[in-house]
């Protein structure tokens, strides 16, 4: 039999036979005995006979026999450490610990990650005291290399603590404290390996320094020490690791940050001016993220949560200095050629941008004076530094303030687009753009479009740009996607064939491929159709005739993801949500034709049963325009909504599929019955899967409801088996989840939502054929859940609005018998009594309805 070191090697052996057979062993072996497997993997790791790349493999294998992305398995994998003797995991330990100090580096860093894994599973939990302490006696050695691997080693544990604290477990002061200490102690190191690895620990470190940061000695020493090391002569690295320790500090502990303003401001500025771009981006990035966490405060403060916390306006005051210096940085491009990699330049653009949105009209009348001063400079570099300062600070603003500016520089930005320099009409595109964004209502649209569909001929990098600038005036216009919300007339309306023809014109460019250019023609024309008058809609026939054959010449050209087919789909979407049912004379070609997108998207990815996103989006939008007459695809589309709804590894597009069950539902009716058995199977399958995102599963509840609605009185059969799975749905509480976890909090809501909007639906199917007594013996199930609803305090506005819905569906549909059985239920008067005071219309109105209803079947029963 193979040794475990002939194992490992022959899994990265180019022998087709050998490396599966061994991987299988290595998997085999870790199923049969873990003890074992972790106890050959450390003794592998440890020995120094044994080949570098064997040693390493056996860490990469510990370490994820510890670890995994998927939450569920990590808590196994934690789970099943802990379950192993105390012998075999006092043997990984030691086994990992001497190969910490191993003369070859990359063993050291193998077994650094295993420590830190190791310790994530027993540091919380106060099991492995001695790991913090052995670190930090190495970074005291007087070996350079053993103070190295130690705050690697520190560095990797720090990162898994840091992770474990926002899942909300403690991590105790006297861990944080000792650590800290450690790489403070490193940073300080003469030898700039050490400080680097030091520096680069201190980041995740300084996240878990939450009592040092109140203590003003130690923070003040903290601060002393991280300035230092941005002044670092002789390494780079380290300035860079330094800075991005400094914009970590300002994210976590902004608050405190006032009092080193006057040693911060300097030198993050001194370094902007003067060192080489890798430093000055870092240091550019302390100013972005102190825009970032007063925009944040700004917004908590906004809608009342700001509690204690104050915005200190750092930006405000720092404005006189911070404006030239951005503005001044702006002219440090190297190249018109836009090659998309993050330099200085686009660095002091993302700044100036949110600098003004936390300052508003302060910051314009010291932009324009850069603006004024090298508008026509003679250099390429100023001109398009003046113009991105111009559209850098368009959002935030007020339009009133904006106004004079833009109405008299419209002119001279439309002439501008016929510079010689590449860079600057690229950049004028992108900021008349920003002006249709920011300020819709100054734009004059009668006077630019004409001039936009010219500039269309332009380069791909810039036609680009006159293709997004006309997608946002579209979006601006009145009135939305669908007949019942468009105008009957735009501004846009008169000039809606021209733009319409001459961005399929770029779309046909033979260097349509470069800058996505093919992909912003398609979704420009896209939002032109959904966003036109009702006047354009005469011409949208022929648009559609052309849009077919686009796609069916499309399929000469495909590649793994069919995105050119995935554009055109876009476009075909738009058409018929705005046709609606006069797309009828096209429908049976429109499905033909997504059909072979869906067919081609399978044979690229290798004839697996998946879905293209587009595709589906249109078979959504076609069913909801034809109604009953859709039953015709539904043969041929069922098979291919039933791949994707088992596709739940592909989470977008299995909630997509789910939702397409709605879609379907609302146009077949009760036609749909014929479908529901398979399709009902697949959705009990992916509830009942431990592997089906938690997305996917929400989505489900809704899909419950809507095929109640559609079949009404044949639902019957099914509905013992979906109330017992909205049950099962409806007791996930709050504490089930992760412990302040926004990610928890919204999906729990749409949980909710969806369980209420299916209750909802089967109520109504069924009270529609005659048959809400068979629901009868659940509504104090449903009863029971809203009134742990009203009980709290994260549930969100449309979960109240469900659950008020809800419970005015049951009162309708039983009427006194209901009513007396409540009473004057307290939870049913806070349910109305929070509805009323909402601030949306048709929560108010959702709560009057009911309150009506109360009162017409038991008059008094809210007291």
């Amino acid at each position: 039999m193979a040794s475990l070191t002939e194992l490992l090697l022959a899994t990265i052996g180019e022998d087709p036979v050998k490396r599966p057979a061994a991987e299988a062993q290595i998997r085999q072996a870790e199923q049969e005995n873990t003890d074992q497997y972790f106890r050959a993997l450390a003794q592998e790791l440890a020995s120094p006979d044994k080949p570098l790349i064997a040693r390493q493999l056996a860490g990469l294998l510990l370490k994820n026999a510890l670890w995994a992305k998927d939450p569920v398995r990590d808590r196994e994998f934690k789970a099943r450490w802990a379950a192993l003797s105390d012998e075999t995991r006092a043997f990984v330990k030691e086994g990992t610990t001497s190969a910490l100090i191993a003369t070859e580096l990359d063993v050291g860093k193998a077994a650094a990650q295993v420590l830190a894994k190791v310790g994530a599973c027993e540091v919380p939990h106060g099991k492995w005291d001695g790991l913090v302490p052995l670190l930090l006696q190495h970074v005291t050695n007087t070996d350079p290399r053993g103070r190295q691997i130690a705050l690697i080693t520190l560095g990797y544990l720090c990162e898994e603590l840091v992770l474990i604290q926002e899942d909300g477990m403690t991590i105790a002061d006297e861990i944080s404290n000792k650590v800290l200490t450690a790489v403070v102690q490193g940073m300080r190191d003469p030898e700039h390996t050490t400080k680097l690895e030091a520096t680069r620990a201190f980041y995740h470190a300084v996240v878990l320094a939450q009592r040092s940061f109140r203590v003003d000695r130690e923070r003040d020493f903290i601060m002393e020490v991280v300035s230092e090391t941005c002044r670092t002569q002789g390494s780079e690295l380290v300035q860079i690791a330094a800075f991005e320790c400094l914009v970590q500090i300002a994210t976590e502990y902004y608050d405190f940050l006032m009092p080193y303003m006057n040693t911060l401001g300097p030198l993050t500025w001194d370094t902007i001016r003067g060192a080489s771009e890798k430093v000055a981006i870092p240091a550019m990035e302390f100013w972005s993220t102190v825009c970032d966490e007063e925009l944040f405060l700004g917004e908590l403060a906004a809608s009342g949560q700001n509690g204690e916390r104050q915005n200190l306006a750092l930006i405000q005051q720092a404005l006189p200095f911070l404006v030239p210096l951005l503005t001044e940085t702006l002219t440090r491009q190297q190249s018109e050629e836009d090659d998309d990699t993050w330099n200085l330049a686009m660095a002091s653009g993302t700044c100036l941008g949110l600098v003004a949105q936390v300052v508003g009209d302060a910051c314009v009348d010291l932009v324009l004076v850069f603006v004024q001063q090298n508008f026509e400079n003679p250099d390429w570099r100023y001109r398009e530094a003046a113009l991105l300062a111009y559209g850098s600070i368009l959002e935030g603003p007020t339009s009133e303030k904006m106004r004079p500016l833009v109405e008299q520089s419209y002119p001279h930005l439309v002439r501008a687009l016929g510079d010689q320099s590449v860079a600057v009409r690229d950049t004028i595109a992108w900021t008349l753009g920003r002006i249709a964004l920011f300020h819709p209502t100054i734009v004059p649209v009668k006077g630019i479009t004409p001039i936009l569909g010219e500039k269309l001929r332009d380069v791909p990098r810039v036609s680009a740009n006159i293709c997004w600038c006309i997608q946002v005036l579209a979006e601006s216009q009145p009135g939305g996607s669908g007949l019942s919300q468009t105008a009957d007339t735009t501004p846009l309306s008169e000039f809606f064939t021209g733009l319409a023809q001459a961005l399929l014109e770029v779309s046909a460019r033979p260097d349509a491929s470069e800058r996505n250019l093919r992909m912003a023609a398609y979704n420009a024309l896209s939002v032109l159709v959904g966003h036109s008058g009702n006047d354009c809609l005469v011409h949208m026939n022929t648009l559609v005739q052309e849009m077919l054959n686009h796609l069916a010449n499309s399929f000469k050209t495909m590649d793994k993801e069919c995105e050119l087919q995935g554009y055109i789909c876009g476009v075909l979407t738009a058409l018929t949500q705005r046709l609606r049912e006069n797309i009828l004379p096209f429908a049976d070609r429109v499905m033909e034709e997504t059909l072979k997108v869906i067919t081609a998207y399978q044979q690229v990815k290798g004839g697996a049963q998946v879905l293209q996103e587009e595709a589906l989006l249109l078979v959504a939008a076609l069913a909801n325009a034809v109604g009953a007459n859709f039953e015709r695809f539904m043969p041929h589309f069922a098979p291919h909504l039933r791949a994707g709804l088992q596709n739940y590894e592909d989470v977008q597009v299995c909630v997509m599929s789910t939702g397409v069950i709605g879609d379907l539902c609302r146009a077949l009716e009760g036609r749909m019955i014929q479908y529901c058995d398979a399709l009902l199977q697949i959705l009990y399958g992916n509830l009942q899967s431990p592997s089906v995102d938690r997305k996917i599963k929400a989505a489900i509840m809704t899909a419950f409801g809507d095929i109640a609605l559609a079949v009404t009185g044949d639902f019957e059969k099914y509905l013992t088996p979906v109330v017992q799975m909205l049950k099962e749905a409806s007791s996930t509480r709050l504490q089930d989840g992760p412990a302040n976890s926004e990610d928890w909090i919204e999906y729990l809501n749409s949980l909710r939502e969806g369980v209420l909007e299916s209750y909802t639906g089967i109520i109504h199917g069924l009270r529609d054929a005659g048959k809400l007594q068979l629901f009868k013996e659940h509504v104090n199930g449903v009863l029971h859940f809203v009134k742990e609803i009203t009980e709290d305090s994260t549930v969100s506005e449309s979960v109240m609005k469900a659950a008020v819905g809800v419970v005015g569906d049951l009162v309708l549909g039983f009427q006194q018998e209901l009513t007396q059985h409540l009473g004057p239920a307290p939870f049913l008067m806070k349910l109305v009594e929070y509805a009323s005071r909402s601030t949306d219309p048709g929560i108010r109105q959702t709560a009057s309805w009911l309150q009506a209803l109360l009162q017409k079947y038991r008059a008094g029963v809210l007291g």
